[in-house]
């Protein structure tokens, strides 16, 4: 949690200075509803995203603020992962992403398909079977 903050705090000026400056910070879907088998993991994307949201309101009208929010995405990461049916495709997930990116405004978050469920889990009222259905092992 400290390197984001730490980046972000050495930046502030230069930033400051530009004339379209944006920061864009990377959280995950476990922010908002944590894989209990990594908690310190989910607890740090969800301070990455308070962090976030902190300064989107600090920096208004000097600095744009992005938060990027990836689902379960395939890659080589950790064993099993690249090859996990219901992880979205790392193709699918960039070129998402991309697009999201290029719409005008900019969304402050960058949500792309399949993470929005855990994203608004609490507030439409399903956060406890969206923290089942993440975590079947709990069945």
């Amino acid at each position: 949690m400290l390197g984001p903050i730490r980046l972000t705090n050495a930046l502030i000026e230069h930033l400051g200075r530009q004339s379209d400056a944006v920061i864009v910070n990377v959280s995950s879907g476990l922010a908002f509803v944590p894989l209990v088998i990594a908690p310190t993991y989910s607890a740090i994307t969800a301070a990455i995203h308070n962090y976030t949201e902190s300064l989107r309101v600090v920096l208004k009208g000097r600095i744009e603020v992005i938060e990027l929010v990836p689902p379960a995405v395939q890659t080589t990461l950790t064993p099993g992962q690249q090859d996990n049916e219901r992880f979205m495709s790392l193709d699918a997930f960039a070129d998402q992403v991309m697009t999201l990116f290029q719409q005008t405004p900019t969304p402050r978050e960058i949500l792309v398909e399949g993470t929005g469920f855990m994203r608004n889990a609490e507030a439409e009222g399903h956060f406890d079977d969206t923290l089942a259905a993440i975590n079947p092992f709990l069945k």
